[in-house]
């Protein structure tokens, strides 16, 4: 596993990378009803200057949400944050825009910033 530092996209992103070791790789990517394609390498999904760990999501199987933490790395079970935004979208179609970060998160809320 290793820690790395892109270019955001955004630059209102995290740099903060990590390489999921090839256990955790395996792992999630059979877990059964698995949500995502596992990838090596994710981003920090917190706005830039955020303090404490970095945080991304990993992989959701059924309503389980599992997210890395680093640069003491661990993965765990976490709920996604219960935050939502103002209502986006035409008046006859508006729903809150919902914030997709693992719950208890510091910095902005997903949709504030980010995106």
């Amino acid at each position: 596993m290793t820690h790395a530092y892109r270019e955001p996209v955004d630059k209102r992103q995290c740099p903060a990378a990590v390489t999921l070791p090839p256990a955790d790789l395996d792992r999630f990517d059979t877990m059964p009803d698995a949500a995502f394609t596992m990838v090596p390498q994710l981003r920090c999904e917190l706005v830039a200057g955020h303090g404490g760990a970095h945080s991304a999501l990993v992989q959701g199987s059924g309503y389980d949400l599992h997210w890395a933490s680093w640069p003491q790395y661990a993965v765990e079970k976490a709920s996604r944050c219960p935050a939502a935004a103002g209502p986006v979208g035409p008046p006859h179609l508006q729903e809150p825009e919902i914030c997709l970060l693992r719950e208890g998160h510091p910095g902005d809320h997903y949709g504030e910033t980010l995106f």
